[in-house]
């Protein structure tokens, strides 16, 4: 399983919402400090608990969808 460090995944993050905009999908406006506390969710559950066998661009895309929806 691949160990993640919070600025791939900002990264990541800041990518998917950059696809999603570029294809009409609107996204809510986040701040640094909202899509550093999303990273730190998805490190924890990928690191911690993740599933070696899982998508990751999938499972951060995920990730930050349902932190859209409940916030």
């Amino acid at each position: 399983m691949k160990y993640l460090n919070k600025d791939y995944v900002v990264q990541e993050i800041l990518d998917i919402i950059r696809l999603q905009q570029e294809s009409g999908i609107p996204i809510p406006e986040l701040s640094s400090d909202r899509i550093g506390q999303i990273a730190d969710s998805i490190l924890f559950e990928w690191n911690e608990i993740g599933d070696p066998d899982a998508n990751l661009e999938q499972f951060i895309t995920w990730n930050l969808e349902q932190n859209l929806s409940h916030a």
